[in-house]
Order: structure tokens, then C-alpha cells, then sequence
């Protein structure tokens, strides 16, 4: 009996073991659904990029269309305008574009713009703060415009960054394509 028992205590059975891989795999199953696999920096030079192909469909789409769109940016979102004729004066206004090719996609992340013209910073609002303050006499506006003769006015740039501004990256006009993109950081 006593070769039995030193038998057992010299090693580790098989069940001993297995419980032990199961208890380690179920620990580091729940640290790796803890830790938080976005990469900031490549979310917003994807949001970036992806926003200078919105605005360039934009433009190739007012030339196709022969109309005029623009896009209008808040702190953290942007959408389309199209140049329509209202229904009960039948003057020209801008409205919201109603296109979801042509839509600000939200991310996982916050992201902030910030929009200068012409080299100078424009104060952005939400757009719920902007519809509130809009009249007939002020309305609303784009920031951009994408005209049906393919220009692309005014001159702009756009920083894109997340909360921290750790990542930063800028759309501008360009001079050999209509939108570049930088990244700042």
C-alpha cells in the first residue's frame, strides 16, 4: 500500500491536467474578449479615405446628374446636399440628399472633423442645432460644393481625428487629383 501512495504523489493524472488546460483556456477566453482589438489609427485613416471617395462619387455624380451637391460637416458627422427646387415657390434651396451610397457611416470610434475654407476654421454644430437656427432667410448650406461642371469649390481641408487627436488626417482639395488625403500624425 505504501508503493501505491508514493506511486500517486509523484506526478499529475490526466484529469489533473485537463482541468488545469480547461481552467487556463476559459481565463484567457475572457481576457481576450476584454481587450478591445480597434486599431484608431487605421479606423480613422479608413473614415478618411472613405470620406474622399464619398466626396469624389459626389462630384462624378453632379457632373452625371448635371445638379448640384455639397456636403456640409459637424463635429462629429457630414451629409449631402442636392440643389432641388423647392415644391411651393419652386425656388432653388438646398436639401439633405437622401442617397444611402452617399451617407456618413459611424464608427466604432468618435470622430471629430475639423473644417477650414479657404484657410479659414469654420465653427461646426450639430445638425440638429443648425435645422433649429435655420430660416428662409439663412438656410442651410454645404461647405463644399461639387458643381455640375466638375468643379469642386472652395478650396478646403478637412482633419479628421479620434478624441485625442493622437491620429489625425487631413482631406484637402488638390492640385494634380480633385481630393487628396495626409495623414498628420
Amino acid at each position: 500500500m505504501r508503493l501505491q501512495t508514493a506511486r500517486r504523489s509523484a506526478g499529475f493524472t490526466l484529469i489533473e491536467i485537463m482541468v488545469v488546460v480547461a481552467i487556463i483556456a476559459i481565463m484567457t477566453g475572457v481576457i481576450v474578449l476584454k481587450v478591445d482589438f480597434q486599431n484608431v489609427g487605421t479606423t480613422i485613416r479608413d473614415s478618411a479615405q472613405r470620406t474622399r471617395l464619398l466626396m469624389i462619387l459626389a462630384s462624378d455624380q453632379a457632373i452625371y446628374s448635371r445638379q448640384q451637391l455639397g456636403i456640409r460637416f459637424h463635429p462629429n458627422s457630414y451629409e449631402f446636399y442636392i440643389l432641388g427646387a423647392d415644391e411651393k415657390t419652386g425656388d432653388a434651396n438646398w436639401q439633405i440628399l437622401e442617397d444611402e451610397r452617399l451617407s456618413f457611416r459611424k464608427e466604432n470610434i468618435d470622430i471629430e472633423f475639423r473644417v477650414d475654407i479657404e484657410g479659414i476654421p469654420i465653427v461646426l454644430e450639430e445638425l440638429e442645432d443648425e435645422i433649429a437656427a435655420a430660416t428662409d432667410e439663412d438656410p442651410l448650406k454645404p461647405h463644399v460644393l461639387f458643381l455640375s461642371n466638375g468643379e469642386m469649390m472652395p478650396d478646403f481641408r478637412i482633419i479628421m481625428s479620434d478624441i485625442e487627436a493622437e491620429h489625425e488626417h487631413a482631406i484637402a482639395t488638390g492640385e494634380v487629383e480633385p481630393v487628396v488625403i495626409e495623414a498628420l500624425n
